[in-house]
């Protein structure tokens, strides 16, 4: 078997993220294009970085289930040594309403049937993959690289979870424990990106002001949620007044936002279901299956 340098021939770079740069390759034994992933030397290692288990058991477990196809799936892994050290390189098989019900098909079956959480849903890991034919694109759910296996009912922890501060659950930003309900607050932020082209929260944020700014975009934090995070005096007082203060002049931020840049049609259906997903406590977020049944997203 030829070395893992000369099955596949770069073409181009695609991209990178935190921890990885991705190329474009073409396979030289069947000719076709795909994406590698190459690790950066000092995380090739790290044991909390599974993704080449997770992309394994995404390929073996349930064929027949809709998201099946909207995970990018594993078609080769390997080491290289270079000038840095050893990197793992991973290799996998390469609209907004439809956009979005394909990627929450996608959490679906990571959930259900593999039992693993992405833990970082955002629009850099959506990928649109564009048929020969005139079809409409297929959306594929990338990078797993931070997810986390989980095998009961339970919340969990872990430091690599929505590492973007703007896009953090409040749980996860107050460190209350997480779970499924995360992710579907991460979805809520990729729909309020993709239909307005905006981002909610500045990527500059600083990390302990988020958990007031949500307050002042979704209401206040409820109280036993507070009670329940790791970090809590880092964002509130003992009262469970926050820290730090914004100035905000909107009486309802997030339909205000909204508005001034969404254009499409059926905008108050459009507030009414994030409304419904941003909730503060996770237990009342709707669920994956629920959030496919909402008439803003059932209806084209």
């Amino acid at each position: 078997m030829a070395s893992p340098k000369d099955r596949y021939e770069v073409i181009r770079k695609w991209g990178w993220g935190e921890y990885s740069t991705v190329w474009q390759v073409q396979s030289q034994l069947s000719q076709k294009s795909a994406a590698m992933k190459v690790l950066q030397a000092q995380v090739t290692d790290v044991p909390e970085l599974q993704e080449t288990n997770f992309l394994r058991c995404v390929l073996a477990t349930d064929p027949t289930h809709p998201g099946f196809q909207h995970v990018y799936h594993l078609l080769d892994d390997f080491y290289l040594e270079g000038p840095n050290g050893r990197h793992h390189c991973i290799v996998p098989i390469p609209i907004v309403k439809s956009i979005f019900r394909q990627v929450t098909l996608a959490l679906m079956y990571l959930h259900e049937k593999c039992n693993i959480l992405h833990t970082d849903v955002k629009s850099n890991n959506i990928l649109l993959v564009l048929p020969e034919r005139a079809e409409s694109p297929t959306v594929k759910l990338i990078d797993l690289g931070v997810g986390v296996f989980v095998f009961i009912s339970t919340t969990v922890t872990c430091v690599f979870t929505q590492v973007l501060p703007e896009l953090r659950a409040p749980e996860v930003a107050i460190g209350a424990g997480w779970g499924t309900p995360a992710e579907v607050w991460s979805l809520a932020c990729l729909v309020y990106d993709l239909t307005t082209g905006k981002f909610l929260f500045p990527h500059d944020i600083h990390q302990q002001c988020m958990p007031h700014l949500q307050g002042i975009f979704f209401g206040p934090y409820p109280l036993p949620l507070i009670e329940r995070g790791r970090y809590r005096e880092y964002f509130f007082k003992e009262d469970g007044s926050p820290l730090y203060e914004w100035n905000i002049t909107a009486s309802k931020p997030l339909d205000h936002c909204i508005r001034r840049y969404y254009e499409g049609p059926n905008v108050d259906a459009l507030i009414q279901f994030l409304e419904l997903v941003f909730r503060l406590e996770p237990e009342e977020r709707p669920t994956l299956r629920a959030l496919l049944e909402h008439p803003w997203l059932a209806e084209d």
